[in-house]
């Protein structure tokens, strides 16, 4: 073997053999297995022995063809084939009802639970404040389900009747119908949450989202501005890039080890002792449970002219600390072509709705009013 193929050999070995631990990590034993195969046949002592113990030696193109068909059976089983569960077992769904209704359990207020049959599937709300009162939709940033309102409905359900909506396609308690019918882009969301304020009786609505929420939301009022009265937009995605932070994550998802987790939560989400230990649990079995990422809608960056049709009223909340949002003076310089635009800047990171409540609270409410 030439030393060029043997330090290739080398190099493939050790990055798929970091890539096999990760794999035992996670308790999936036959992606384990299957690059364990492909990291003993990239090794030069194996085809030393080979050649050593059998006399005979393993075509170098006879081993590229062995490994290409195993890193393609490997990336296969880690797609998946049909998608029926957004979790990876039956278990792990469990798990997150578990902590869902404990979650639930320290709501502030009293609330109804309302499950919505829409085209796309079920969906959990969470119905707070007096029946007469003027409608407040609350869209939760990704991964962390309408329980993370707890934070800030109290004050907020003194106003209005608010309605804490779990994302389908994320973790929680909203349904998917059919995974051969999803969503497929910002339209398609807007059009089910015009559906789901149908069957809420709302005609129209204070919105505010955070993260991924103020994504949904903004389609939400692009495309139904009739529905939206004013909107509130924490950290929200759509509006700056977040590379950095989708590869910390899926690097902290490949591996599970409990120091990485958790300075990956403090760099996207927030230092905060408080909030860790609120989401720590919940966070780590989103990153190693959750399976329906490829059913998502990206919430890719709004283009200008979205940017420019928003009609409504909007208000940003941008952090100091927010990572995945970047720079806010950057961000509050994006977003000044919105026609009707304000924009505040709290010392928090991206859930900032539960690091600095009141003071959010406080912004929300003088934006949106005290009816």
């Amino acid at each position: 073997m030439s030393l060029v193929g043997m330090i290739v050999g080398w190099l493939f070995a050790v990055v798929l053999g970091i890539l096999t631990l990760s794999m035992l990590m996670l308790q999936k034993w036959l992606q384990a297995g299957l690059l364990l195969i492909v990291v003993l046949l990239c090794l030069p002592p194996v085809s030393t022995l080979i050649e050593n113990r059998f006399d005979r030696t393993i075509h170098p193109l006879l081993r590229i063809g062995v490994i290409i068909i195993l890193l393609f059976a490997f990336s296969r089983t880690i797609l998946g084939g049909e998608i029926n569960s957004i979790y990876a077992s039956p278990e792990v769904e469990a798990q997150f009802n578990e902590i869902y209704d404990q979650k639930l359990s320290e709501w502030p207020v009293e609330y109804e639970e309302i499950f919505v049959d829409t085209e796309y599937g079920t969906i959990h709300v969470i119905a707070s404040g007096p029946e007469d009162a003027p409608p407040m939709l609350l869209l939760h940033a990704s991964g962390v389900a309408g329980w993370s309102w707890k934070f800030n409905v109290e004050e907020l359900s003194q106003h209005y009747r608010t309605y804490a909506i779990d994302t389908l396609g994320d973790v929680g308690k909203s349904e998917i119908k059919d995974f051969d019918h999803v969503m497929k882009n910002g339209k398609d969301q807007a059009e089910l949450y015009a559906e789901i304020a149908d069957q809420l009786g709302i005609e129209k609505a204070v919105v505010v989202g955070a993260s991924d929420g103020g994504a949904l939301a903004s389609h939400f009022a692009i495309h139904f501005p009739e529905r939206v009265e004013k909107m509130v937009l924490m950290g929200p995605m759509g509006y700056a890039g977040a590379n950095e932070s989708i590869r910390r994550i899926m690097f902290a998802q490949f591996f599970p080890l409990e120091p990485i987790q958790k300075a990956t939560f403090k760099w996207a989400f927030s230092d905060s002792e408080v909030l860790i230990n609120e989401f720590g649990e919940w966070f780590t079995l989103t990153l190693t449970g959750y399976t329906g990422g490829a059913i998502r809608v990206s919430p890719s960056a709004l283009s200008p002219e979205q940017r420019q049709s928003i009609e409504v009223p909007v208000l940003f909340i941008f952090g100091t600390r927010d990572n995945l949002v970047g720079d806010p003076e950057e961000a509050k310089a994006l977003v000044q072509d919105i026609p009707d635009v304000s924009v505040e800047i709290v010392e928090a990171g991206h859930l900032m709705g539960g690091e600095v409540p009141n003071e959010c609270n406080e912004l929300i409410l003088d934006f949106v009013g005290r009816p």
